[in-house]
């Protein structure tokens, strides 16, 4: 019973940790989020739906864990869409839908593609409404915020889904997040941060080998938050 809530509590800190990635891959102040009407309404869609990519990662989740997500995610979203555009939503929908697709199904079930799409749906429809939301238009600066979003997520979800250590690719997406980074003019200091904690990732997930999915997730959501908190804060 005590392990079952502590897997519970952590479950809970992991959504709450990936809602805050999200908020500050946006690129806007976190007041915000608490100040302003329309992200306060997003921030409470994001919260189911960061709970639903976290099921995702889980190698065992309760189909009805999954059905509480979904009912509430097309409960918030419909006051959503009453108030907006449709098509300033349709990436949430196609990430909501995705996301269902390699929940429940196994139209995908290649590990590369499963990882990839991963990292494309995780988040990005959610920031992209975000900006639309506060800003009323979107700019090539949040498009490469999204950008380097995707390829982080690719890289801390790659225990996921990824078996074996393919050290060749998880360089590579360390190598392109970086100059994601310089191209955004980030400061030297921060990407020097920034390289500390890929480069820590990175050692833990070649040379540790922890088989504890928990722990796989909780180092992998740590480093992500403090990946963008260097970034962002």
């Amino acid at each position: 019973m005590i392990a079952r809530y502590a897997s519970q509590i952590q479950f809970g800190i992991r959504t709450l940790m990936l809602l805050a990635i999200w908020m500050l891959f946006s690129n806007i102040a976190f007041s915000q989020f608490f100040l302003n009407h329309e992200l306060l309404k997003l921030g409470l869609l994001g919260l189911p739906l960061a709970a639903l990519f976290c099921l995702i990662v889980t190698s065992k989740f309760s189909r009805l864990s999954l059905f509480l997500c979904d009912t509430f995610i097309c409960i918030l979203g419909l006051f959503f869409y009453v108030n907006n555009h449709l098509a300033d939503g349709l990436l949430l929908l196609i990430d909501f839908g995705a996301a269902n697709l390699l929940a429940l199904t196994h139209l995908v079930d290649e590990p590369h593609c499963q990882w990839i799409i991963y990292g494309v749906i995780n988040g990005s429809g959610i920031v992209f409404l975000f900006n639309i939301s506060y800003h009323h238009y979107f700019s090539l600066v949040s498009l490469m915020y999204i950008t380097l979003l995707i390829f982080a997520n690719i890289f801390f979800s790659f225990p996921a889904f990824m078996k074996k250590n393919n050290q060749s690719s998880l360089w590579a997406i360390l190598v392109v997040i970086l100059i994601i980074c310089f191209s955004l003019s980030i400061s030297f200091t921060r990407i020097l941060g920034i390289s500390i904690i890929l480069a820590f990732y990175l050692f833990f997930e070649l040379r540790a080998h922890a088989q504890n999915e928990d722990k796989h997730q909780n180092i992998s959501l740590f480093c992500q938050l403090l990946f963008a908190l260097i970034t962002f804060a």
